[in-house]
């Protein structure tokens, strides 16, 4: 009779865990293996390791990675990074992770791939995850500029393409000073595809209280 409140138990807890994953994340993740061939979803994976562990390093582009799907191989790079990010947080080992990931029915080779890189590299993102600390920066700034390639005369080479740099940040209570909390450079579909990203949250936080 004790063996099955316990067992309720845990498929409840289970539960809980998984639902901390996003929509979103859990289709860049089964993107991996499926969408994009194995070779590039290792090379996603150990790019996204890179950009968790030294995100204010200035890190080596993978035109590889973005050759076919563009969009697809963001979407992936962002749910590995959310999921490790989320696995490092509730204090998950190998086994949990490939425990969620096998429930959200991840491509197999996908989810060893995942597993091994996080298990190997699992002391170094909790350490990772310490420097960062609980608390998420307060963002209450934008400042930007829109910076574009043109011909001049002493080069004819241009692009012609704006880039748009943006700058995220807040003010000290105690003096009123700016403090720069992160700086990006992205171009016009990026820019895009962000702000209907903060629209999709807008519009889930609004459902949220509702309900």
């Amino acid at each position: 009779m004790d063996a099955s409140p316990g067992k309720s138990s845990a498929l409840n807890t289970d539960t809980e865990e998984t639902g901390l994953i996003s929509p979103t994340v859990v289709a860049g993740l089964k993107n991996l293996g499926a969408i994009i061939s194995l070779p590039l979803t290792k090379l996603l994976i150990a790019n996204s390791l890179k950009l968790t562990l030294h995100p204010d390093a200035t890190i080596a582009p993978v035109p590889e990675l973005y050759a076919s799907n563009a969009a697809c191989a963001k979407q992936s790079e962002y749910a590995v990074v959310t999921l490790y990010a989320l696995a490092t947080k509730h204090g998950w080992d190998g086994h949990q992770l490939r425990q969620q990931l096998e429930q959200l029915n991840v491509d197999q080779a996908a989810v060893d791939e995942l597993s091994r890189v996080y298990e190997d590299s699992r002391k170094d993102l909790i350490l990772r995850q310490l420097q960062i600390g609980h608390s998420f920066p307060h963002i209450t700034d934008i400042q930007w500029r829109i910076v574009c390639d043109v011909k001049s005369s002493t080069s004819d080479c241009s692009t012609g393409v704006a880039s748009f740099h943006i700058n995220l940040g807040n003010f000290r209570q105690s003096s009123g000073e700016r403090v720069t909390i992160v700086e990006f450079v992205c171009n016009a579909e990026e820019l895009q595809s962000l702000i209907n990203r903060l629209k999709e949250i807008e519009r889930h936080c609004q459902q949220m209280a509702v309900v």
